[in-house]
């Protein structure tokens, strides 16, 4: 009798004639194969998401918390928005307690929504906080520095409003203005409501006027097949007017050139308001929207002096009798300025970028564009 083939052994639970598996995991310690781990569940990583979401919701309460109590112990100089300033001397008598304030307007004169955590607003909001710091008992007077080419009609009459108000309620707080590179536009608009205006010998200055600007792309739109629908009640014939892709009608035009010279007769208005050199029929003959150099705008009266900041300062001198200290305000960088001041500061031309592009179409400017 032949002996069988020899049979492969059998694991537990294998059939006959199954060869045993190797293991699919690694074995333990103790030689015995380890479980398969089972599957975490979407709602595992759920409650992770959910628990980070709380950490940082924590740690942003205390922030806030930690500036809000910063911002009420750094108030200085009688700030009224809690914001600590610091004064720097400018000219005149280092540590005198005979001091003016200087307020400086550089740049486009637009205002702007207030930046992240109390940072500083736009031209409006900056001549309104110094104005209400030159209040103060131990500030004599006020030196508005200006170099700007201008800005919106609403911004710069606001700050005439200001200044003006400013001086019927101080009136023996005497308000200088000292031109820089320009003072177009609205930036002279701002000049005339101070009582003095001195202007460097290489200020440009004048621009007397306003202008409202817009492209048309018409002929373009027609050359590529490019319409646009403007869909208006047949009693609103001007409500598309400006529109990009047509011509202008001669009737909207007409609208647009009266408000034009409606603007025009309130900035002639300030300027003779403003200057005792001139009466109306002067200062109508000045606004042509031409630009003058300083030795022409002495010589048509739109200011009082050739001079610098020395002249200034010696200027108030004499208008006080004593010795002055000429400072400026300037805000001390808080917790909230480290921790978020890539938010709460705008490069230098941020103003004439909101200027010419925050609205949603051409805007009535006191600006002279060649003062970009």
């Amino acid at each position: 009798m032949s002996a069988l083939p020899p049979q492969p052994p059998t694991g537990p639970g294998l059939p006959p004639g199954v060869p045993p598996q190797a293991p699919q995991w690694p074995a333990g310690l103790q030689g015995a194969a380890q479980a398969p781990r089972e599957s975490r569940g979407v709602a595992f990583f759920v409650a992770i998401f959910l628990g980070i979401l709380l950490l940082a919701s924590a740690g942003l309460n205390v922030l806030l918390l930690l500036l809000s109590i910063g911002s009420l112990a750094g108030g200085g100089l009688g700030d009224a928005d809690g914001v600590p300033y610091e004064e720097v001397h400018v000219a005149g008598v280092r540590g005198g307690k005979d001091k003016v304030l200087q307020i400086a307007i550089r740049g486009a004169i637009a205002e702007g929504g207030s930046a992240l955590l109390g940072a500083p607003g736009g031209t409006v909001s900056q001549v309104k906080r110094g104005l209400q710091k030159a209040a103060a008992d131990d500030v004599l007077g006020v030196l508005f520095v200006i170099d700007s080419p201008g800005g919106g009609v609403t911004d710069s009459d606001e700050i005439w409003r200001l200044v003006r108000k400013f001086r019927r309620e101080h009136p023996q707080k005497p308000v200088v203005a000292l031109f820089g590179d320009m003072a177009a536009s609205g930036g002279y608009y701002v000049g005339a409501a101070c009582e003095r205006i001195t202007a460097h010998r290489s200020t440009i200055t004048g621009s007397i006027g306003v202008i409202m600007s817009a492209w048309n792309f018409g002929e373009a739109a027609k050359k590529y097949g490019v319409e646009q629908v403007a869909i208006k009640s047949e009693r609103t014939p001007f409500k598309d007017i400006l529109s990009p892709t047509r011509a202008m009608r001669d009737d909207e035009k007409a609208l647009l050139t009266g408000i034009v010279d409606e603007l025009l007769d309130q900035f002639i208005t300030v300027v003779d308001e403003g200057r005792d050199q001139l009466d109306r029929a002067g200062a109508t003959k000045v606004a042509t929207g031409a630009i003058f150099t300083a030795r022409q705008a002495l010589e048509l009266g739109l200011v009082d002096e050739i001079g610098d900041i020395d002249s200034v300062v010696a200027w108030f001198g004499q208008k006080l009798g004593r010795p002055v200290n000429l400072v400026e305000a300037r805000r001390r960088a808080g917790l909230g300025d480290l921790l978020f001041g890539a938010f709460g500061q705008k490069p230098a031309d941020a103003a004439l970028t909101d200027l010419l592009t925050s609205s949603t179409g051409p805007r009535f400017l006191y600006y002279w564009q060649g003062g970009r």
